[in-house]
């Protein structure tokens, strides 16, 4: 039996290397996935029925872009589907924020693996990080001060893991063919997740390249592999162009509201940034002398290695993915932000023993208030809707599918159980509301009563839309619903109309009526139109997509929900 020269058994090293641990989690999440875990619902949960109403489409052969506009890029419909399909009774949120561990899971194996050949320890370092930021369904930003799950922002969660990803191979692996491949596929699944990651991703890697960890035929061969990678999707029906004219048609909504997005992620964080930017200067004055002298080395040899080292600085390091996580901040507020600074933070800390001890002592202080808050609001936002799980109870519905698996708290629950009545007794004053861009509360969707009556009002919906079809002998075959999301088609396993735009808010997303929306829309067979209660972006919905819906017969479903259909559809009880 061979040994190690740190006198440990190889069949031993192989059961403790963080390759083992890396497996020993995703067999724990298959696991974990395989039964019918009910989770706290969280505020503005219903983000997660995103994933339900892409993963129906997808299903039914709908290409994301081409065939329906969505938030963010393709990648993360397909790994909700594909994971799906191996897990149809899991939990909808942790399926979607596991789902990311199809693309993230395999390179960090690569990155790690290579890193412990070297140092078990840093490799560890690395790993235990990115496991628990990939795995806790939470952000750092809190909406409510009961636990719950985070449904929202589970994309934005997904580049952050990815970018830590990107900037651990950038910073640990050697230069050469496989950073070049990892940066590659890491930059790809950014490009097909979010766009902001992907610009973000690219300030790191450009320095990365000035600092001297890519030679250029290996940039070539990253770019080659990453061109020709998106050729081939854009093959798929124009998949690629698709996607690039819903990013630059969401940017135009969106332009105005830059500003006072960076205005938000500085007050959001202004703890890490801080410590970060107090770090970068201390690692500048520090390293001052030693800069100026490679500084009129560089002058003096006019080598590539020479100009190369002028950048490759801690502080640089640090100060430029900072820069890229403001920039992605703006764009990603309050998810798990700045979390791809600890790979720069770790390598900068294994150099801290040259430093003298008065220093090292401070860095460790600002790396610490660097690092630490990101993790343990993550931690301990986890910890919490663990600990009070079994105390809440779950919803109670029946015909949702898998929606069923949420719970609150026994009075939420009482409470969410009479909004549907309430709402119904007075629907003028929720109007008024409504018309004057008031919502029923400030934040009636970080209200967990809401989440909780959202899911309760689904179920009734859709037992009406049964017992209508079966009334009346027909069947809708493609569903839509003037709200925010529509997993409808998923419960009801129906189609959906194409061409539309998933997660419709009217204020960010969903712009005027296209040709092509108004022909998809005449087309359904059923709308289901809510009115329980009526909302500022409910009515917009309903103004936008007017002139498609004003030929249709009204039934009324409930006191809160009315089915739009076909003029040309014919009833057996009309």
């Amino acid at each position: 039996m061979s040994v190690l020269s740190s006198g440990i058994t190889r069949p031993y090293a192989l059961i403790c290397s963080p390759l083992a641990l890396l497996a020993l989690v995703l067999v724990t999440i298959c696991v974990l996935l395989s039964l019918p875990l009910i989770l706290p619902i969280g505020p503005m949960y219903w983000d997660t029925y995103i994933y339900l109403d892409a993963a129906q489409r997808i299903k039914l052969g709908q290409i994301p872009a081409v065939d329906f506009h969505a938030p963010v890029g393709a990648l993360e419909y397909y790994q909700f589907y594909w994971l799906q399909r191996l897990f149809p009774g899991g939990q909808p949120t942790l399926l979607a924020q596991w789902s990311g561990l199809i693309s993230a899971a395999p390179l960090m194996a690569v990155i790690i693996a290579d890193i412990d050949r070297r140092s078990r320890k840093i490799a560890f370092a690395i790993l235990v990080p990115f496991l628990i930021f990939a795995l806790c369904p939470i952000n750092t930003q809190s909406f409510h001060s009961y636990p719950g799950v985070n449904g929202f922002g589970i994309y934005n969660r997904h580049t952050s893991v990815l970018l830590y990803v990107l900037t651990s191979a950038l910073v640990f692996l050697p230069s050469g063919r496989k950073l070049a491949v990892v940066a590659a596929l890491a930059m790809l699944a950014l490009f097909l997740t979010k766009i902001t990651g992907f610009f973000a991703g690219g300030l790191i890697g450009l320095f990365a390249i000035l600092a001297g960890r890519f030679m250029w035929r290996h940039v070539l061969l990253a770019a080659c592999f990453f061109a020709l990678v998106l050729l081939g999707l854009e093959l798929n029906h124009g998949m690629i162009s698709a996607y690039l004219k819903s990013i630059a048609a969401l940017i135009g909504m969106n332009e105005g509201l830059l500003l006072s997005r960076f205005l938000t992620v500085f007050s959001i964080k202004l703890d890490v940034i801080l410590a970060a930017g107090a770090l970068i200067l201390l690692l500048f004055w520090l390293d001052r002398g030693t800069l100026l002298k490679n500084l009129n080395s560089s002058r003096q040899s006019e080598t590539s290695k020479g100009f190369a080292s002028g950048f490759d600085r801690d502080w640089l390091w640090i100060g430029v993915v900072l820069v890229a996580g403001i920039f992605l901040e703006t764009q990603n507020t309050g998810s798990q932000e700045f979390i791809f600074l600890w790979p720069v933070l770790l390598a900068m800390l294994l150099k801290t023993s040259v430093l003298t001890e008065k220093h090292r002592l401070i860095v460790y202080c600002l790396v610490a208030f660097t690092a630490i808050p990101t993790v343990t609001k993550v931690l301990h936002g986890t910890l919490r809707f663990i600990a009070v799980a079994p105390t809440y109870v779950a919803a109670p519905v029946t015909d949702v599918k898998t929606m069923a698996l949420v719970s609150t708290r026994r009075d939420l629950m009482d409470r969410a159980e009479l909004l549907e009545l309430h709402y119904a007794q007075n629907p003028g004053a929720y109007r008024q509301l409504a018309q004057q861009d008031q919502l029923p509360s400030w934040q009636l969707y970080s209200e967990l009563d809401y989440q909780m009556y959202w899911v309760i009002s689904a179920d009734r919906v859709v037992k009406a839309v049964k017992q209508f079809e079966s009334e009346n002998g027909v069947r809708l075959n493609t569903l839509m619903t003037l709200d925010f999301v529509n997993p409808f088609p998923w419960i009801l396993d129906r189609d959906a109309p194409r061409n539309i735009q998933i997660g419709a808010d009217p204020f960010r997303t969903v712009g005027s009526l296209t040709a092509g929306e108004e022909a998809s829309f005449r087309a359904t067979d059923g709308v289901l139109r809510p009115s329980c209660p009526t909302t500022s972006a409910r009515l917009s919905l309903q103004r936008i997509y007017e002139k498609a819906l004003s030929d249709r017969k009204v039934v009324k479903l409930d006191d809160c929900w009315d089915l739009l259909i076909r003029s040309d559809i014919k009833l057996a009880r009309q």
